[in-house]
């Protein structure tokens, strides 16, 4: 245990350079955080290499700098580097595998461009996305389609493929109104593809958003699939992302949108990113894309959470 330890502890250095502190008895070590140091050597990273853990006590929250030790060489070492800790750790690589799932789209799927116009599923399809904006362009261009039996009857079809053209995953959205169930999507780990990779441009601009309707009304779209930033999403984007990116969560999902932002706006991406807060009832894909009045100013977010401390404070102090 001992000789791992201190194998980790070299490799860390080499990472991340001269450590600050190191309690070997503890097995705990801090540096100077990659992410937010500013010169000042206050050495906020800690890690515990018993544990496999890492925290910056300055911007872990913010800058997602918090998690198991393989994360962290994940986003700052090498190839080598990654590999060594791997076979240092084989226990905590084993532990973080997800299992690998194989999808293919449902049965019965048919893309509206190879079906019949007068099958009544199809008109029935069809009108369904007319009615929510979706042109015929944006059908082809995302491959949508449609089942009309099975499992995923009378669903809408929209699939995902990943750089390589490979599928990865695929949403299942009803079109009858009454449905308990709207979504039946994959049993796969969202958390683990990035919906439409490969028609994602990284050179461009970015919207983040939350669904797959939402996205066919943004112009260079990555899609969630839920209110919250996954590992890879945030891994992929940081390594990738060359243009601004701008947060469009739904509007009953500001928190959460102000989340994505903390996360997302520091290091080589601070001052890039944007976020719109849509009224609260209402998404992209209700405002069909006319998003322009709402993008907010988050240097005025820190006013508008504490205004009332500020007014009290200012009360206290004899100032009107």
């Amino acid at each position: 245990m001992e000789d791992v330890n201190d194998e980790i502890v070299d490799l860390l250095k080499e990472v991340l350079g001269k450590p600050k502190k190191y309690y070997e008895s503890r097995g705990q070590i801090s540096f100077n955080c990659p992410e937010c140091d500013d010169g000042r050597n206050k050495g906020n990273l800690e890690i515990n290499i018993n544990l496999g853990v890492y925290k910056c006590w300055s911007c872990g929250d913010m800058n997602d700098m918090h998690g198991p030790l393989g994360k962290l060489l994940d986003r700052y070492g090498n190839k080598k580097q990654k590999k060594l800790y791997q076979v240092l750790r084989p226990e905590e690589t084993k532990k973080n595998e997800v299992k690998k799932v194989v999808v293919k789209l449902p049965e019965g799927y048919t893309k509206f461009s190879e079906s019949n116009p007068r099958f009544i599923p199809h008109r029935e399809a069809y009108n369904y996305l007319i009615k929510r904006g979706i042109t015929d362009e944006l059908i082809e261009k995302y491959s949508i389609g449609y089942c009309a039996t099975g499992d995923h009857a009378y669903r809408i079809i929209v699939p995902s493929y990943n750089k390589d053209g490979v599928l990865n995953f695929y949403v299942a959205r009803s079109w009858l109104p009454n449905t308990k169930a709207k979504y039946r999507n994959p049993e796969a780990p969202k958390d683990q593809i990035i919906f439409g990779e490969d028609k994602i441009d990284w050179s461009k601009d970015i919207y983040i958003c939350e669904g797959v309707f939402d996205s066919f009304f943004l112009p260079n779209p990555l899609v969630l699939l839920g209110k919250h930033l996954s590992d890879l999403a945030f891994s992929t984007i940081y390594e990738k992302a060359q243009g601004n990116l701008i947060i469009c969560l739904d509007g009953d999902a500001w928190k959460d949108a102000q989340k994505v932002y903390n996360i997302l706006n520091g290091g080589r991406l601070s001052g890039k990113v944007k976020i719109l807060k849509l009224p609260t009832d209402k998404d992209v894909a209700e405002l069909k894309g006319n998003i322009d009045d709402y993008y907010f100013d988050m240097k005025y977010w820190f006013f508008e959470k504490n205004f009332w401390k500020i007014k009290n404070f200012d009360y206290l102090c004899g100032i009107n």
